[in-house]
């Protein structure tokens, strides 16, 4: 099934989930025994199974899946952290997550980009 929200991008609904629209008018579908919140910018964000949410000083809310740790940056976001991986702050305040067996590099602007194994 499909579903389109008021900022009229449509989005797949699998079998067996619903969706929910927040009030910034982007659909997210919630997979069975998922949870939602909205955070105060009005985006949506589903809740893995066991998993928590984070509300950023930005007002965005991240899911944090059962396992994870988060941290916040001093731009206002939070960053999902996978088990066994690291995070780096780059000089635009932004927080990434670094996956175990990743490094990172930081760009011209301040930005930290992951970099996967070859």
């Amino acid at each position: 099934m499909k579903r389109t929200g008021s900022d009229g991008k449509p989005i797949e609904i699998p079998t067996g989930a619903t969706s929910r629209q927040g009030s910034d008018g982007h659909v997210v579908a919630i997979r069975k025994g998922y949870t939602s919140r909205e955070g105060q910018d009005g985006r949506v964000v589903a809740i893995p199974p066991g998993g928590t949410s984070r509300q950023g000083a930005d007002g965005r809310v991240v899911a944090i899946p059962k396992g994870y740790t988060s941290r916040q940056g001093s731009d206002g976001r939070v960053a999902a952290i996978p088990p066994g991986g690291t995070s780096r702050q780059g000089a635009d305040g932004r927080v990434v997550a670094i996956p175990k067996g990743c490094s990172s590099k930081q760009d011209a602007n301040g930005r930290v980009k992951v970099v996967r194994p070859k």
